[in-house]
């Protein structure tokens, strides 16, 4: 699959000057997720965590220096790569990271560890609309890439997983809908998932294949299928 190189997504992130805090915050990613490749892509790991910051800005039309930061670094606790005191004396040691105030919150509630979907997803409603920002671009990010893959390459759960969460938790419970960017956020998971869903249609076997391993598939596909872009039902 073709992407752009890290070192380029990186420059592009670096000439949005979206401020001070991001060049430590994104050393601290380079240092954390060094030779780490991301699953069934020829991509450094890094590159995703770039690109999670990186639409923020370019698809979603949202600056927020907090929000590049969090975006950069939303992976650090839940796949155990720091601890949290490590991760509160790096932040306590460089300034531009200090002034921006506790981020252990919205780290805390980024991170799955013990919750069900619900639980992650309801409290992802109610923290500052930066966790929002951050984890629709998460979903964008590892979605994306998607309907461009071989269908054998995609693991029935990962599929199922992200159609029913994207049915039930983000983009048809309401919860969500007074976000700022609510709307391109939307049609931007919902292009991506229309296309995914509208060809895996062609392979009834994968088809079923995906709803035997999660019963929630089919009526959310469907319900996904049928929303509209551009509206807000």
């Amino acid at each position: 699959m073709q992407h752009l190189p890290t070192e380029a997504l990186l420059a592009r992130l670096r000439a949005t000057h979206l401020g001070s805090a991001v060049e430590p915050a994104l050393q601290l990613a380079v240092e954390r997720n060094a030779g780490r490749m991301r699953p069934l892509s020829d991509q450094p790991y890094l590159y995703h965590l770039v690109e999670v910051a990186l639409q923020i800005f370019e698809v979603f039309g949202i600056r927020d220096e907090i929000a590049t930061v969090i975006a950069l670094w939303h992976d650090l606790l839940e796949d155990d790569q720091i601890s949290r005191d490590e991760l509160l004396q790096y932040i306590n040691t460089r300034p531009a990271l200090v002034r921006l105030g506790d981020l252990l919150p919205l780290l805390d509630g980024l991170n799955r560890h013990n919750k069900t979907t619900e639980q992650y997803y309801s409290t992802i409603a109610i923290l500052p609309p930066q966790a929002f920002w951050v984890k629709t671009s998460d979903l964008l990010s590892n979605t994306r890439p998607m309907p461009l893959l071989d269908w054998q390459r995609l693991k029935p759960r990962w599929i199922a997983k992200y159609s029913v969460e994207l049915a039930r938790e983000v983009l048809d419970v309401g919860r969500f809908e007074q976000k700022r960017a609510y709307p391109t956020i939307r049609n931007a998971l919902l292009d991506v998932q229309q296309r995914l869903l509208s060809g895996l249609q062609n392979d009834e076997d994968r088809w079923h294949e995906i709803a035997a391993y999660d019963p929630r598939f089919i009526s959310s596909a469907q319900r996904l299928l049928n929303l509209e872009l551009g509206s807000r039902a």
